[in-house]
C-alpha cells in the first residue's frame, strides 16, 4: 500500500470518526431541545390555569369588596344606634364584618401570589423560547455540516467547479432547513398551542359545567374558538406549502388575493398594477414570484408601519420585473443584508435573496429612515433565460 493510499484511509477513518462525533452531539442537542420543548408546554398549560383561576379571584375579590363596604356601613350603622340594636346585633354586624374582611384578604394575597406566579412563568417561556430558538440555529448549522461531509449534496452538482459546488449546496442545505424551521415553528405557535389550550379548556370546561352550567357553555364557546383558530392556522399552514389557487386561479388572483388579506389585517391602504399572465411565465418562476410577493408584504406587515403599499408586475420575453414599495419606517439595507448574512437574522429576507439568485434574478431594495422602502426584482419568465445566463457566467 502506497503512502498516499495510506493517508487517504487515514483521513477517511477521521472524516468517520468526525461525523459520528458530530451525529452523537446532535442527538444530544436534540434530546435537549426536545426536554426544553416539554417544559415549554407544561408551562403554557400551568398558565392557562393559573390565567383562568387569576379570572375568577378577581371576580371573587371584585364580590368580596362590594360585601367589604356593605358590612362596614352595617356595623357603622349598627355602633352608632345602640338603643335600636341588641349587643347581639351589634356583635354578629361586627363578627360578619371581621369575616367578609378576612376572606377579602386571604383571595388579594391569592391573587397577588398567582399573579407572581404568571410573571416568573411567562419569563421563563420566554427565556425557553430563545433556548430553543438557538439550540435550532445550532442544529441547522450541524445539519448541514453533516449532509455536506457525508457527500450527499455533491452528486446533484456535477456541472460546477468544486466553488461553485461548496456554495451552491450549502446555500441549498441552508434553505432546506430554514424551510424546515420555518414549517416546524409556525406549526408549534400556532397550531400546536391552540390545541394544548383545547386540551387544558376541555378540562376546565368539565369543571365549571359542574359548578355553572351557564358559565360552562361560555367556555365551551371558548374552545370552539381555539379549535377554529387551530384549524385555520393548519390551513394557512398547508397552502404556504403550495398555493393550490395558483393552478386553479392564476398567479394575479392569488397575489390579490393573498396581499389583500395581509393588508386588511393591517389596515393598509393597497394599489396593485399586474399585468395579466399566461403561459409565458413558466409555473417555477410563477411560484418564486407568489413567494417573493408573500415574503415582502409580510415584511410590511410585521415592520414597516406603513400606511400604503403598492405592487407592480410587468414582464417581456425574457425577463419580468416586479416592484414592491411601501411608505413605512424604512430601514438599512447595507446593515440588513449584513445581519442576514452573517449572523443569520431576518429570514425573510434571506429567503427573498435566495430565490432570486437561484433563478439567476436581480434584486435591488432601496430604503431610508422615514422614507418607505422600494424592492425591485428581476426574473427571467422561463428556464431557456437561465440557461442562457449560466452559459454566460
Amino acid at each position: 500500500m502506497s503512502n498516499i493510499d495510506f493517508d487517504l484511509n487515514a483521513i477517511n477513518k477521521i472524516i468517520k470518526k468526525t461525523i459520528n462525533e458530530i451525529g452523537s452531539s446532535r442527538e444530544q442537542i436534540f434530546q435537549i431541545v426536545d426536554n426544553i420543548r416539554n417544559e415549554y408546554e407544561s408551562l403554557q398549560m400551568e398558565l392557562v390555569i393559573i390565567k383562568h383561576d387569576i379570572d375568577q379571584i378577581i371576580t371573587e375579590v371584585d364580590e368580596l369588596e362590594k360585601q367589604d363596604k356593605f358590612m362596614r356601613q352595617r356595623l357603622a350603622e349598627v355602633s352608632k344606634k345602640f338603643d335600636m340594636y341588641t349587643e347581639d346585633d351589634i356583635k354578629t354586624a361586627y363578627q360578619n364584618a371581621e369575616n367578609t374582611r378576612i376572606k377579602l384578604i386571604i383571595q388579594k394575597n391569592k391573587e397577588k401570589e398567582l399573579n407572581k406566579r404568571r410573571s416568573i412563568i411567562e419569563l421563563t417561556l420566554k427565556k425557553s423560547l430563545q433556548n430553543v430558538e438557538n439550540a435550532e440555529k445550532v442544529m441547522g448549522q450541524i445539519s448541514i455540516a453533516l449532509v455536506y461531509l457525508e457527500g450527499d449534496i455533491l452528486t446533484a452538482l456535477e456541472d460546477a467547479d468544486a466553488h461553485s459546488e461548496m456554495f451552491l449546496g450549502i446555500k441549498i442545505l441552508e434553505a432546506q432547513e430554514n424551510e424546515r424551521k420555518r414549517i416546524a415553528r409556525d406549526v408549534h405557535d400556532g397550531p400546536a398551542q391552540h390545541m394544548a389550550n383545547a386540551v387544558m379548556k376541555a378540562d376546565i370546561c368539565r369543571m365549571v359545567i359542574e359548578k355553572d352550567f351557564a358559565e360552562g357553555l361560555k367556555e365551551l364557546a371558548d374552545l370552539k374558538q381555539s379549535v377554529k383558530k387551530a384549524l385555520k392556522e393548519v390551513r394557512d399552514i398547508i397552502f404556504d406549502l403550495r398555493p393550490m389557487s395558483l393552478d386553479d386561479l392564476g398567479l394575479n388572483e392569488t397575489i390579490q388575493e393573498t396581499v389583500k388579506t395581509i393588508m386588511y389585517e393591517s389596515e393598509i391602504e393597497l394599489s396593485m398594477k399586474l399585468k395579466p399572465v399566461r403561459k409565458e411565465i413558466e409555473p417555477i418562476i410563477q411560484v418564486a414570484v407568489y413567494r417573493i410577493v408573500q415574503e415582502v408584504f409580510n415584511n410590511i406587515k410585521k415592520h414597516a408601519n406603513a400606511s400604503y403599499a403598492e405592487i407592480k408586475l410587468d414582464y417581456g420575453t425574457k425577463y419580468l420585473i416586479l416592484v414592491i414599495s411601501d411608505d413605512g419606517i424604512g430601514f438599512d439595507v447595507d446593515e440588513a443584508i449584513k445581519n442576514a448574512n452573517n449572523k443569520g437574522l431576518s429570514y425573510g429576507l434571506i429567503g427573498i435573496m435566495d430565490r432570486v439568485n437561484q433563478l439567476k434574478g436581480s434584486i435591488k431594495m432601496k430604503s431610508a429612515a422615514g422614507k418607505g422602502t422600494t424592492y425591485t426584482i428581476k426574473l427571467p419568465v422561463n428556464r431557456e433565460v437561465i440557461s442562457d445566463e449560466k452559459k454566460g457566467d
